[in-house]
């Protein structure tokens, strides 16, 4: 003990240590998730400020935000493909964005950066620190993830839903508490309702939730699923919301055999998501190497895997479930587009997570992979402007009258121009026209109206309708060509 008056301080002790640690931790959370974050929204900035629309989706998307803006709603006016939350989150990133014309991008920004953090978390919980970042880098830097929010989609924003959920319920696998299940299930709510596609999630939920056996938690973790699936649903009308996102979206044509979607799954993986392939490929090799007992395993720094729960309650096994049960939907699904298989990048970088390959040869191979990458991905990483012909057509539409409508196979088009569209023909997919919800005959009708003022026809979708000689008898003139099927009908006597 030291003298009185003395400036000698005693040593920190055990409980001081013990004490530093968590603060410690926290802090590198932190730091490491802002990190993150700032690297996830440094790569979607391109996209972000693009003066063009970068897929369909973008362009749908786009002009559905800019219909919200005046007053037309989503599901009774607008026609709405995807979960009832989707379009209630442009509206507000619209307005965070204060509904500037690439305002709606804030949503996919977010997104991007949301999903990279969640997928960290949920790496800090089963994972060392550096497979947590490694898994979260992977996630960031995904062509497929890339595709889903750099440009608008619902994807993007289903897929931080979904990942947070998952990331809360290892948090509740390892310390269960009422409140953890009930806010994993919310979230897993709040996927669905955004995107059907992210459900899967919801099974890795599940069982983490029953891992621990308090049946009353798992109840919490439905209950509450349901009520924010109501609660996004109800104010547009069940019915409405079930036949827009979700019978039309069963009832759409199959692209491709199942097969052909396993073999979509794996070129668009090769295409757009080689650091996933090459980093999955080299922990496989670390994790077989580890089991045969060649190379000693790092002891598992979670409580999860310490505790070593049953083999169908292990982080391993749920992500493989979780993984397998999405893939088996994207297989499933009939419309099944490339920009789905972003739903798989989460669970797989998990995985890779959770025995992390040594640093040199993954950077040989990333070094290796990168100019095939950017090669997939440089259209969102520097997009340009429009062509020539294509801008001539944004230009043409701004010249005609403000508060007209226009109709167009190209809603990107007119979401860039700042014109707004009959709110019915706002989506123009193929699987609208398939299943007859699009029709030359519902197109003329709609042109007639006094308010339509111009028909841009761009893809062979609606120049396949044959429309010229109905848009004629509708007092519709031929004004521009921009090559190929590219033509603008323009009403001289339209009035908005």
């Amino acid at each position: 003990m030291p003298k009185a008056g003395s400036n000698v301080r005693p040593m920190a002790g055990p409980v001081a240590a013990e004490r530093t640690r968590p603060d410690m931790a926290r802090r590198s959370w932190r730091l490491d998730a802002a990190a993150l974050a700032v690297v996830a929204v440094l790569l979607r900035i391109p996209a972000f400020v693009a003066s063009r629309h970068l897929t369909y989706d973008d362009g749908f998307f786009g002009l559905s935000a800019l219909e919200m803006r005046h007053g037309v709603v989503p599901f009774r006016e607008l026609f709405s493909p995807q979960g009832p939350l989707h379009l209630p989150l442009l509206f507000v990133a619209d307005l965070v964005g204060f509904r500037t014309t690439s305002a709606p991008r804030v949503l996919p920004l977010l997104a991007g950066a949301a999903v990279t953090v969640a997928t960290y978390a949920a790496g800090r919980r089963i994972a060392s620190r550096r497979g947590a970042i490694l898994g979260a880098v992977l996630v960031a830097t995904s062509g497929s993830v890339l595709f889903t929010t750099a440009g608008i989609a619902s994807d993007g924003p289903a897929l931080a839903f979904a990942v947070g959920a998952v990331a809360v319920a290892f948090g509740y696998a390892q310390t269960p508490t009422a409140v953890r299940a009930t806010v994993a299930g919310a979230l897993v709510g709040a996927a669905v309702a955004t995107k059907a596609l992210a459900a899967p999630a919801g099974i890795a939920v599940a069982l983490l939730v029953l891992s621990r056996r308090r049946h009353r938690d798992l109840a919490y973790t439905v209950g509450a699923g349901i009520v924010v699936v109501l609660a996004a649903a109800l104010p547009w009308g069940l019915e409405r919301v079930w036949d827009q996102s979700v019978a039309y979206n069963r009832n759409a044509s199959r692209l491709t055999s199942y097969p052909g979607a396993m073999t979509k799954v794996f070129h668009t993986l090769t295409d757009r998501d080689p650091y996933v392939l090459v980093t999955a490929a080299l922990a496989l090799v670390v994790a077989v190497i580890g089991w045969l007992g060649w190379r000693r395993p790092a002891r598992p720094p979670s409580p999860i895997a310490e505790a070593r729960p049953p083999l169908l309650f292990r982080p391993a096994t749920v992500l493989v479930v979780w993984l397998g049960a999405e893939l088996a939907l994207l297989v499933y699904e009939p419309a099944f587009w490339r920009p789905h298989v972003a739903h798989l990048i989460p669970p797989l970088a998990l995985l890779v997570a959770l025995r992390p390959p040594p640093l040199v040869p993954l950077l040989v191979a990333a070094v290796a992979v990168t100019p095939w990458y950017l090669s997939n991905v440089d259209s969102l990483l520097w997009p340009d402007g429009y062509d020539r012909q294509e801008q001539a057509a944004v230009d043409a539409l701004r010249r005609a009258p403000s508060h007209g409508l226009f109709i167009s196979d190209e809603p990107g088009l007119l979401w860039r121009a700042d014109r707004l569209t009959v709110p019915y023909f706002d989506d123009s997919s193929i699987k609208r026209i398939e299943q007859g919800q699009i029709t030359a005959s519902k197109l003329a009708a709609a042109a007639t109206k006094p308010d339509v003022c111009a028909v841009l026809v761009w893809t062979r979708r609606y120049a396949d309708l044959d429309l010229e000689p109905r848009l004629s008898q509708a007092g519709f003139e031929e004004t521009a060509r921009f090559g190929g099927v590219r033509v603008l009908y323009v009403k001289p006597d339209c009035r908005p």
